[in-house]
């Protein structure tokens, strides 16, 4: 092949270009630490860390609600701490106001504490999280879900809750329905509730009872209807749903347990002629309005025996919403523990994808220091190459 002077200067200057052109991009990458500033210095290392930059945006993505989801539940686990401490505080309020050494006013002074409860517990059951937000209000903000009326609370709230994902897939429940904690309470002891008619004039006092056979609860309606016969004291029992009349003339012992369709349950002191005492299956009530009667109750100048059969009744389902208070209390721990958890392989696999990130972004010293000397002493070794052979003619021969 003919080698023209033309082409041995085209060919000797494209090397130097190459050799100059690799030279600057080295220096570059010493300047910026970095192996890939641009996709065409490694396509596929670029398109792997490409994907590895979309998998932490994705890992921060969720360690910012993991975080904003440790906030909320932290302070609704707290809120209803605070809930569990007032409900316990009105039940000490309600076994003190069974004294019978009490005088009126002082059952006035308890009743005035048990309203103060009543209010602390309503300002806890509107407590807002960190953005404002209700956190016992489902999806309703527009306003405080809780507000008082006379002898309880209303809720304007919803059944909803929060949620935020915390893990790939994963929703969580941040909050909770205030409607299930604090106004959804079943009455008495879960299944049935016992009361004692309003004209009562004995001293008769029916206890909270409890279930001894679960087979044989019908769901109706029970009343006991007292007769006095000198000293004799006698009962009737009738399904108040079917209105039948189930037996009568049964002896009463105060005290002595009483079972009826599976129910059994005691009265104490001595009712008199005409008293009636009743049960029923379990409703729900708000934990507001069972401190409003209990706190109603002891005001009242009406038998002794009817105003402690109300505070029985009323200590039953406050034993009931604390139950329902500390379960969605231990959700809410359940909860954080579980974020914890997630917070910690987030962490362990944001690590990870920084450090594949590293290894394939971060430029080697020693190496590229390397290259480039080499790059350097190749540069100029084809700069003198080409000086040499760019000085070669033919009419440096003739002469």
């Amino acid at each position: 092949m003919r080698v023209s002077t033309h082409m041995i200067h085209e060919r000797g200057a494209q090397s130097m270009l190459r050799q100059q052109a690799a030279l600057h991009q080295t220096q570059q990458q010493l300047g910026s630490g970095q192996r890939i500033s641009r996709a065409a210095d490694d396509p596929t290392g670029a398109a792997a860390a490409l994907k590895g930059d979309q998998a932490l945006s994705r890992i921060r993505i969720l360690e910012s609600n993991q975080a904003a989801a440790t906030a909320s539940l932290n302070l609704g686990e707290s809120a209803l701490g605070a809930a569990v401490d007032l409900v316990q505080s009105a039940q000490e309020l309600l076994i003190a106001a069974q004294s019978g050494a009490l005088k009126s006013a002082d059952r006035a002074t308890l009743a005035d504490r048990l309203d103060d409860i009543a209010q602390q517990l309503l300002a806890v059951a509107n407590t807002r999280d960190g953005s404002g937000s209700y956190l016992f209000g489902g999806f309703a903000d527009l306003g405080p879900p809780f507000a008082q009326v006379a002898g309880g609370a209303t809720y304007s709230g919803d059944d909803g809750g929060r949620e935020l994902e915390v893990a790939p897939g994963r929703m969580l429940a941040v909050s909770a329905a205030g409607s299930e904690i604090f106004m959804r309470v079943k009455t008495g002891n879960g299944v049935f509730a016992t009361g004692a008619a309003a004209g009562n004039a004995g001293s008769g006092m029916i206890d909270a009872g409890s279930v001894v056979d679960a087979t044989a609860l019908t769901g109706h309606a029970y009343a006991l209807n007292f007769s006095v016969a000198g000293a004799v004291i006698t009962y009737s029992v009738t399904d108040s749903t079917t209105g039948t009349l189930l037996s009568s003339g049964n002896p009463f012992t105060p005290g002595q347990s009483i079972t009826v369709a599976g129910m059994q349950f005691s009265i104490n002191g001595a009712p008199a002629a005409g008293d009636s005492f009743g049960l029923a299956p379990a409703v729900n009530r708000s934990i507001f309005q069972t401190l409003g009667d209990a706190a109603t109750a002891l005001r009242s100048g009406g038998s002794a025996g009817v105003r402690a059969s109300t505070v029985n009744g009323a200590l039953a389902g406050l034993g009931q919403a604390l139950d329902r208070v500390l379960s969605v209390q231990s959700e809410f721990g359940s909860r954080l523990a579980e974020i914890e958890a997630h917070q910690r392989a987030a962490s362990g696999a944001a690590i990870e994808h920084e450090r594949r990130n590293g290894d394939l972004r971060d430029l080697d010293y020693a190496a590229a220091s390397a290259r480039l000397a080499r790059e350097q002493l190749t540069l100029e070794a084809a700069q003198q190459t080409f000086a040499k052979v760019s000085r070669l003619s033919l009419f440096d021969y003739l002469r």
